[in-house]
Parts: structure tokens; sequence; C-alpha cells
């Protein structure tokens, strides 16, 4: 049977860390952190790293200022270089993540000034088990329960390791009984105030005498999901692609696929737009794209990002800011262009003498419709027609004119708000009423065409 320091090797070799890099190592003096400052210290000398020790005096129990000295005393007398702070300006709600708040910005200036590659924790197989069930309680997205993983990117060029969680904590206690090596008890670990430690407490030496295996079982489950949730990554980065278009992602493509496949390819759109949806949100989005009767439609997914649907594609826009109904109105001049953008322009000119071109749109008028304005849709609004009023809105359902570009739409109306065109979708089909040609207008709308287009 292994020893501790025998296992330990083992495991510091498959972390592939070179004897001549920098090693950052976080101790709370704790007995967690104590012994995974030794181990690193006593490795063999063709594996040892450069040990650097990070200490932060919290200064929230008596015993801080005792911690403060020890770490001192012992860094010195092994000769590593210590970086201490002393955090004093504690929130009123939310200590504990700011705690580690605190601790991960003073570790990462520590390695970026003194260009050190790998910070170490003193994580432990009990932590991995904690940290799982507290994910199962409280709930989530699945790929929460891959749990604590033994390397990962920390900040800019650098990773964060966890050596010990091939370990259980009675392990590292029994440990560092047998090295004589000298520590301080959290007495904060013992209360029944944090749900982490009525896990730890209450529940975990429960499971334990279940199966003495529980821990380690735990780690087995969380890489096999890891491998499971790295596969369907793989696969549904593949979809996804596949459902790309100019205009967004094709819901006809989507349906296409199996309802898990639907939904396992719309959380890698979230996942790559860092979104954690809840179960509530994803049915939510899962029924609109499904839902054939509704041609258009959107999800707020956030306070910043939505999901929208228009007609055979949806996307991932930003959260649209509230917007009031423009009451500006154009009045059109006789005789006079007027832009749109777009290289398009309308003005109200008189037949005689005025030069039509091919691609020229054509609204006749009589003079008592003038003056004429151009102005942005109201609610409400309704064309002027041979057989009547048509709602503006049905119109722009029927031509399938997303609600997004509805907005940006110019209408043609009276002084009286009578709609007379909607740019670029319907025209009023009235003729003029009954007068001589001397006084009719047209309303002419141009653009400008490439001389591949003429």
């Amino acid at each position: 049977m292994q020893t501790v320091e025998q296992k330990f090797v083992k495991q510091w070799r498959q972390l592939k860390i070179l004897p001549s890099q920098k090693v950052l190592v976080a101790v709370s003096t704790g007995v967690d952190s104590m012994v995974l400052l030794w181990l690193v210290q006593h490795l063999p000398p063709k594996l040892r790293p450069q040990i650097y020790v990070a200490y932060i005096d919290h200064q929230l129990r008596a015993q801080s200022q005792a911690e403060t000295q020890f770490i001192q005393a012992y860094c010195e007398k092994s000769h590593l270089p210590l970086f201490v702070k002393v955090w004093q300006d504690h929130p009123k709600t939310g200590i504990e993540n700011a705690a580690r708040n605190v601790r991960y910005a003073f570790f990462n200036e520590i390695m970026q000034k003194e260009k050190i590659l790998y910070l170490l924790t003193a994580h432990h197989g009990d932590d991995q088990a904690e940290t799982f069930l507290m994910k199962l309680v409280r709930g989530g997205d699945i790929a929460q329960l891959v749990g604590i993983k033994t390397a990962r990117s920390f900040a800019k060029n650098t990773k964060l390791v966890r050596p010990l969680l091939a370990f259980s904590k009675q392990q590292l206690a029994d440990f560092a009984k047998e090295k004589d090596l000298f520590f301080f008890e959290d007495e904060t670990n013992q209360s029944s105030a944090y749900f982490r430690n009525r896990i730890r407490h209450k529940i975990v030496p429960k499971l334990k005498q279940e199966n003495p295996h529980f821990l380690s079982h735990v780690t087995e489950y969380s890489d096999q999901l890891a491998v499971l949730l790295q596969g369907c990554e793989e696969v549904a980065q593949e979809k996804l692609a596949r459902l790309l278009t100019a205009k967004g992602y094709s819901i006809f493509k989507l349906q296409e696929l199996s309802l898990a496949w639907q939904e396992l390819t719309l959380r890698q759109l979230f996942v790559e737009n860092s979104l954690v949806l809840e179960q509530k949100q994803l049915k939510q989005v899962m029924q609109l794209l499904q839902n054939n009767a509704k041609p258009q439609g959107s999800i707020t997914l956030n306070q910043e990002l939505i999901l929208k649907k228009e007609y055979d594609v949806f996307r991932l826009e930003t959260k649209p800011k509230e917007k009031t109904t423009s009451t500006k109105k154009i009045k059109l001049q006789v005789g006079q262009w007027h832009s749109l953008g777009n290289k398009t322009k309308i003005g109200i000119f008189v037949p005689a003498g005025f030069r039509l071109n091919m691609h020229d749109e054509v609204l006749l008028v009589s003079k008592d419709s003038l003056p004429l304005y151009l102005r942005k849709r109201h609610p409400g609004d309704r064309l002027l027609t041979s057989v009547g009023h048509q709602k503006v809105k049905k119109i722009l359902i029927d031509q399938k004119i997303p609600t997004a570009k509805r907005d940006e739409l110019w209408c043609l109306a009276t002084e009286n708000d009578e709609i007379f065109w909607v740019i670029g979708v319907k025209k009023t089909d009235l003729s003029p009423r009954a007068v001589n040609a001397k006084i009719q207008y047209i309303v002419v709308l141009r653009r400008e065409v490439n001389k591949d287009e003429q």
C-alpha cells in the first residue's frame, strides 16, 4: 500500500510541473494546507519546484495574529519567500464570497509580479464530495456537478492546481499527526451556521459509513460526467455550426434534430455566450422554437440578452431599450427629395416635365391630399385602400416583416394621419379624385441601383 508521500509523488509527476518552475502555495495554517506545503517541500530534489508561500490574515478570528506569526517563523526557518496580506475591510453580508475574491486577487497579484505559473491549493477529496453534494442540493446545470478539477486555468497565463484531491481529510490529518506537523484548527469549521459545515459534519460521515469508498466514487462519477459532457459538447458544437445561416440559426434544421439534441445544441449556444439558464427558461425557449403557429417571438434570458425568433431563424440579441413611439413628422416639399438612407430617397413632384427612372415606384396623389408627411409607424395605423382600411400591423405580418425592422419603416401620411404608403411594403390602391391633370402630383420613391441591376 502506498504511503501518502509516495502517492503524492505519483500525483505530482502527472502534473508535469518542472523543477525550474515556480509555484505559489496558498497556506491558511490549517492542517490541509500545512500538509500540502510539507509534501511539496519534501518532493525528491529532481521534482521539487521553486516554492513561494501566500498567506492572508482575514482578521476574523482572535488567533489570527498567532497564525500570522507562526507562518512567518515557519517560512523563515524553511527559507521560503512569504507574501502576507491583512484583510480588514469586511462587508456586512456575503463575507465568504468576499474573502474568496480577496484571496484570489491577492494570489494573482503575487503570481504576475513574481512570474509564478502555478497556484497550489489544498482542496482534498472531502472538499470534492462536499461541493458535489452542495450543488446537487441547490440544483442547477448538470455541468456544475463535475465538481473540482485537479487543474484549471487561473488568471493570465497561469494555472490553479489541486494536488490533494486524491486524499481524504482523514488521511491528511493522520499524516500530520504522523509527521508531528503543527497547524491551527479553524473554529468556524465546526459552526453549523454554514451549509458546507452541515454537509461536512452531518451527511458525509454517514455516507462514508454506508460505503468507505464514497469519496473515490464521487471522484469517479465526476470524472465520467466530465468525459460525457465533453463528448456531448463536441457533437453539439458541430450540430450548432450546421444551423448557422446569414441571418441567425435555422429553426427548420433545429427541428430536424431529436428533442434531446435540440436541447443539447441550445445549451451549447448558451454556454458559448456565457449563459447558464434555469430548466424553466430552457423549456420556454424550446416551446417557442417548436411552435410553428407563432412565427415571431422573444424570450428574455438575462438582463442583457434575449433570444429572438423571426420566422425561419432565431438568434441571440442584446436586449433592446424600451422604445417610445416617435411623433416626429417630416413634411415633404413639392419638387424636393428627402433621403431615407440606404441610397433611397422620396419626393413629391409635378408630373409634367419630371423624368421617371425604370426602377422608380410611384404613387399618384391629388392636390387636396397635401401636405404629406413622413413618419414612423404608430400602433393602430391603417392603410387606406379601395375596399376600406387595412391594419398596417396585419400587412407586415402577412409579408413576414421582422418585428425589429417594423420600427424602422417609414409611412407616408396625410395631415390627418391617413396612411397612403408603408414605404417599401405596400401603398394605397386608391386613384386620385377626379381632378384635372394640372393639379395632380406624383410621389416618387427612388433607389440608386448598380449598373448590373439596370
